[in-house]
């Protein structure tokens, strides 16, 4: 089996997820609460432990307008473009 492309490992996932929840100024438990997930799966979802579960990433995608593409693959082009351009500062300052 050919290895995953880096942006979908769950390392890539958790960041995106981090980034994310940053953007919207939450907590891990506000974050996770809201969008009907356990702070404990979004926890592992994070620390890129585990890769979110399809229900999970429904959850996540209705609740905060993301696309499955986005949580999955990186891709920002269906983020809002608010919430997209938040992530690119963030990300952006990571690197520094």
């Amino acid at each position: 089996m050919a290895a995953l492309p880096a942006d979908y490992s769950l390392a890539q996932i958790g960041e995106r997820l981090q980034l994310t929840r940053q953007a919207f100024g939450m907590t891990q438990t506000d974050f996770s609460d809201a969008a009907g997930i356990s702070q404990h799966a979004y926890n592992q979802y994070e620390r890129g432990h585990r890769r979110p579960n399809l229900d999970a990433a429904i959850a996540l995608r209705d609740h905060y307008q993301l696309t499955l593409d986005w949580i999955y693959c990186g891709d920002p082009s269906g983020l809002p473009y608010k919430l997209a351009d938040l992530i690119k500062q963030l990300r952006a300052n990571r690197r520094g």
